[in-house]
């Protein structure tokens, strides 16, 4: 049936995170750097999305295909001057690529993002060598508006990153 769709996540999650991101090609492009990650790990993280939803930040919700945690996409409304922007972050496991569903779920979430009247600019700053998710970003209606040079550190390697925005 192919449908996608967002929950919060739950502890039961545990072990198709821990197997999904257990995958260093699913990690090669997040900020995420554990291998090997474990039930543990995703515990914590579930914990954590679980703080985060009853006091504010980051809100992490599990990507559901036909009943099947398949990924995640998060987003987070910054705050200041920046209040009327929100950024976004995703992965989906590597046997999902290339299906159309990270896409659906990012409409999905950007739609709950422009529930907020405030929210004008949602973001995201991606690896320039992703083309996989700078296609995602574009098939929602991101543009490119350039690139963060050596923006992002990863280990011990220095990146460059595109920001991609969509404005309401």
């Amino acid at each position: 049936m192919d449908e996608i769709s967002l929950r919060r996540w739950r502890r039961d999650d545990s072990n198709i995170l821990a197997e999904i991101c257990n995958d260093g090609d699913v990690q090669r492009y997040l900020l995420l750097s554990i291998l090997p990650y474990t039930v543990d790990d995703a515990c914590s993280f579930i914990e954590y999305a679980k703080r985060c939803e009853s006091e504010g930040g980051e809100q992490c919700f599990a990507v559901v295909l036909d009943g099947l945690v398949i990924g995640s996409v998060s987003y987070t409304i910054q705050t200041g001057c920046h209040s009327n922007s929100a950024s976004v972050g995703y992965y989906i496991g590597k046997r999902y690529w290339g299906k159309g569903y990270m896409s659906r779920a990012l409409n999905l979430i950007i739609d709950k993002i422009f529930e907020n009247p405030s929210v004008d600019r949602i973001y995201a700053e991606i690896f320039t060598e992703n083309g996989s998710s700078a296609r995602v970003l574009e098939k929602c209606g991101f543009v490119c508006e350039g690139t963060l040079r050596k923006a992002v550190v990863k280990g011990r390697e220095v990146h460059d990153a595109k920001l991609y925005a969509l404005v309401r």
